[in-house]
């Protein structure tokens, strides 16, 4: 399998996962304006706070990554560079807002969580280079950092997904 193909069956993946597994969806219009909070009383069960941090932004940015990252597909096939500029930009930045919200209440989700941000940033970033300089070596290691935080990522899609039913 090339890495474009795999690139793209990672994306295709990532982005089915948490388009359907998070409960809610934002509006079509709706981008992410804030990071998601957490005000999860003492008293709620870790599923509960879960469950609570995901209501208050959290399904919304994993929804938005979603999203970010069927773009980051859609514009890799046929590659098309211009628009994988603003496709690896968007994503970027909502990774960034993703890293500075409210820390997830269930502490392996949580690492989960920390780790896929991580790699889909540098994956991002890895992104903008090669659609900057038509690098190939940069599209491999965004390839090679996606499918780690994709994976990553669908772990924190499949708890969200036992949490909100």
């Amino acid at each position: 399998m090339t890495e474009i193909s795999r690139l793209r069956a990672l994306c295709l993946v990532a982005s089915a996962l948490l388009l359907t597994g998070c409960g809610k969806e934002p509006t079509p219009t709706s981008k992410l304006a804030q990071s998601p909070t957490a005000s999860a009383s003492a008293t709620l069960s870790p599923a509960e706070k879960f469950k609570e941090w995901a209501d208050t932004g959290g399904s919304e940015i994993v929804n938005t990554i979603g999203k970010d990252l069927s773009a980051v597909d859609k514009d890799s096939h046929p590659a098309d560079l211009e628009a994988l500029k603003d496709s690896c930009a968007q994503l970027t930045a909502d990774l960034e807002v993703a890293q500075g919200g409210e820390a997830m209440p269930d502490r392996a989700m949580a690492s989960r969580w920390v780790l896929a941000l991580k790699h889909l940033k540098t994956s991002a970033a890895a992104c903008t280079d090669g659609a900057n300089g038509a690098d190939q070596a940069s599209f491999d290691k965004m390839a090679a950092e996606m499918s780690i935080g994709t994976k990553h990522l669908s772990a924190v899609v499949k708890r969200l997904s036992e949490v909100t039913g």
